[in-house]
């Protein structure tokens, strides 16, 4: 067994925060060697809210006690990461109460592997083995808002799920592998808890027909292929071919739409498609020539249209701004109270079993969405199915 083996320090370049990138563009990873990512704004709150979330599970506290407390790195916590850390929290122990302090349970449990790959290790957020029903549950926590993540079929799920088969060498003592997704900031149709139960079988399969030839691939690919995958690619500044590519298509496309009388209203619907994709592409390399630009800035340079300036902020009220306001307003001061959002409600013991009931989807009219979401399509078809409930309406 690994178990006896010392985790590298840092993160595996062939981590499972990066599978859905490397997987399809093994070449990613020789492009992003040597290159220092900066972590962003957002991904330093993620990293606090993780490291809030596991100081909470280890010694049975609430997020709120830690609001104003400084994570490791320096983030401080507020209302909103710990309303959302909160419901992982509440979420993680109704599912399993007192044994989550039992030794089939493990916090932030960290795994290597060299036997799946040399660079196969990482650290799951939760995860609890149930030897009674034979079953692995798996739960990884986003904090993140920017991209929705799904549950079926999650490489980062399915990673962690193998990371754990094979470091506690549960590959027969367990049948199925639940693996969940607790989202409190991202909508998503389906709530912020959504999970996906796959066999060991099949998880094995995967691991041997999709992700040992992809993480082998990586080491003597520098193929790349563009996607949505970019946006967290450490190369996405440093030239990487399938970018540039893309830019110089969206460049030929463009002189393809000056030259027609109409515009992009005389493209067909695949350069329509294709010129959507493109604009996808481009605001990757545009977010990267932002931090280029700022970096410089704060460095001393200087450009003609752009600058530093405060960043825009709502006010708030000082710390002893409460009782004056008391004294001048009255309850005034204070908003009425308001109804939790049925994302939260769900989140309550029955909550689900209420929410669909009593929760609706109001008529939000039609939107332009990437097939690949899980909403279903409305065509000319289908869509007078949808019409808009009105109040009082009869039935015909």
């Amino acid at each position: 067994m690994s178990t006896k083996l010392k985790v590298p320090e840092g993160h595996s370049p062939l981590g499972g925060s990066g599978a859905s990138r490397w997987m399809k563009c093994p070449g990613s990873v020789s492009h992003s060697r040597g290159i220092i990512d900066e972590e962003s704004d957002h991904a330093a709150v993620g990293t606090a809210a993780h490291a809030l979330a596991e100081h909470c599970l280890r010694f049975n506290l609430e997020a709120w006690s830690s609001i104003g407390v400084a994570m490791p790195n320096g983030v401080k916590v507020d209302k909103p990461m710990a309303d959302a850390v909160q419901m992982y929290l509440d979420f993680v122990r109704r599912e399993f109460g007192s044994t989550i302090a039992s030794p089939n349970a493990y916090i932030e449990h960290r795994f290597y592997c060299p036997s799946v790959h040399k660079l196969f290790f990482g650290a799951t957020d939760f995860a609890y083995v149930d030897g009674a029903k034979r079953e692995l549950v798996v739960i990884d926590y986003k904090n993140g808002a920017g991209i929705v993540v799904e549950a079926k079929r999650n490489p980062q799920g399915m990673y962690y799920a193998v990371g754990m088969l094979e470091d506690l060498g549960l590959w027969h003592a367990v049948d199925t592998v639940r693996i969940i997704i607790v989202q409190p900031n991202g909508f998503h149709h389906d709530g912020p808890i959504r999970e996906w139960t796959v066999s060991t079988d099949d998880l094995d399969a995967w691991l041997s027909d999709e992700l040992v030839p992809a993480m082998k691939l990586t080491e003597v690919s520098r193929e790349t292929v563009s996607g949505e995958h970019c946006r967290f690619c450490p190369a996405r500044s440093h030239a990487c071919p399938a970018l540039v590519e893309d830019m110089n298509e969206l460049e030929d496309l463009m002189t393809v739409v000056a030259s027609k009388e109409k515009g992009v209203e005389e493209l067909t619907n695949g350069q329509v498609e294709r010129l959507l994709e493109l604009y996808e592409r481009a605001t990757i390399v545009v977010k990267a020539a932002k931090l280029t630009a700022f970096n410089r800035l704060q460095n001393g340079a200087t450009f003609v249209k752009w600058k530093l300036g405060n960043a825009r902020v709502n006010r708030e009220w000082k710390e002893e701004a409460e009782k004056e306001l008391l004294a001048e307003f009255g309850e005034d001061a204070y908003e009425p109270k308001t109804l939790k959002s049925p994302a939260k409600i769900e989140a309550l013991p029955k909550g689900k079993t209420f929410t669909a009931r009593w929760a609706y989807k109001p008529e939000a009219g039609l939107a332009l969405i990437r097939s690949d979401d899980a909403r279903p399509a409305v065509n000319r078809d289908t869509k007078s199915l949808f019409t808009p409930v009105k109040k009082g309406r009869k039935a015909s």
